[in-house]
């Protein structure tokens, strides 16, 4: 993705993302509807969830059987 001026550029520990200029405002806005989503589970069932969804793209990429 090509970023231009105005982008923001967002990096963890599990990757990079770019928001470009225009999309700022729905991309805050789904982000703070997910971590109020995440705020309302336990660890556990997050970890269970997440872990769920690293399993099905390594399958889905040809990574495990």
């Amino acid at each position: 993705m090509r970023r231009r001026a105005g982008d923001v550029v967002v990096a963890e520990e599990e990757g990079v993302v770019v928001v470009p200029k225009g999309r700022q405002g729905q991309v805050l806005r789904d982000a703070r509807a997910k971590l109020e989503e995440e705020a309302s589970q336990s660890l556990d069932d997050w970890e269970a969830e997440h872990r769920a969804r690293i399993e099905n793209a390594l399958r889905d990429n040809g990574f495990v059987d």
